[in-house]
């Protein structure tokens, strides 16, 4: 072991000395001395360098932007970033995504560093539109049905206007992914029978074409809440005025234009509680009802 050992060293100086035998040659002694202490300080300058790079702790992390709907303290543990970490071990761009993973709500991400050991997180957001609630926990949610966040309060998505909406049951949300409906995932009891009807997913998209359409046709500002639960019988709560029957989906796109004219038209305008029926759109129904609760549809 000690003879290897010992070979390998003479090998290296035997190579090191015909290194500087070439460069004597070639540059004189004088300048292959040269060469040679230029090499060994560029090679310490290199070796501090990457100690620099793994050793520079984070010494403060500030972020700017939007700090409403989340303040600072859940965008930095948002980034898993903490002050003494290494500055360089984690890219800008490693840290975005991580960000972003967390809060999906967030829209535009910048992170820059400075040598002094500062990371900056400049940060918007995404308007929430939607919110559910499940299991006593608040969810913000997009029309695609996508989990944004989560909240033990209401407020943190009613604030800002988002329309609260009241699915049929589904299963456990976890941020980031999309909403599964409890009967679209097959159980079966101990001897293998099936313990409820499976539904197919695509029985559940009229949620998701009645909240895309919603969004895009104007009536999403003034919408207090949404009832859901049934395909055949979707209800809006509108202006906090305004019980609104759909009933089914179909021909959606007349019955809102059915119900701006109404709207436009003023003559409920006056009314304290109103029930409108668009079943049928070329048969719809106005009425005042001042006895209406609303209050069932908005958490």
């Amino acid at each position: 072991m000690e003879n290897n050992e010992n070979q390998a060293v003479k090998a290296t100086r035997q190579k090191l000395e015909s290194i500087r035998d070439n460069l004597c040659m070639k540059y004189g002694e004088k300048g292959a001395r040269r060469i040679m202490i230029s090499a060994a300080v560029a090679t310490v300058a290199l070796v501090a360098l990457l100690i620099l790079f793994f050793v520079l702790p984070v010494r403060s992390i500030s972020v700017g932007g939007e700090v409403t709907m989340f303040n600072e303290g859940e965008i930095i543990e948002a980034a898993e970033l903490s002050e003494g970490d290494s500055l360089f071990l984690r890219s800008s761009w490693d840290i975005k995504r991580t960000i972003r993973k967390n809060l999906p709500l967030a829209d535009d991400i910048k992170v820059t560093k400075t040598l002094s050991g500062t990371v900056k997180i400049k940060i918007t957001f995404d308007d929430v539109k939607y919110y559910t609630k499940v299991d006593g926990i608040y969810y913000a949610i997009d029309s695609s049905l996508r989990v944004l966040d989560s909240n033990e309060s209401r407020a943190k998505y009613s604030a800002y206007g988002a329309v609260y909406v009241k699915l049929p049951e589904v299963r456990p949300l976890e941020i980031g992914e999309k909403i599964v409906f409890y009967d679209t995932v097959e159980e079966t009891d101990t001897e293998g029978e099936l313990l409820y009807e499976v539904k197919d997913v695509k029985y559940y998209a009229y949620v998701t074409d009645f909240l895309s359409k919603l969004e895009k046709s104007g009536f999403l500002e003034q919408a207090d809440g949404a009832l859901l639960t049934e395909k055949y019988d979707v209800t809006l709560v509108y202006a906090d005025k305004y019980k609104i029957r759909f009933g089914s989906i179909a021909e959606l796109d007349s019955k809102l234009r059915v119900l701006f004219g109404i709207l436009d038209e003023g003559s409920t305008q006056y009314a304290d509680k109103v029930e409108i029926d668009l079943t049928d759109p070329s048969a719809a129904i106005a009425r005042p009802d001042p006895t209406l609760d609303l209050d069932e549809f908005i958490d």
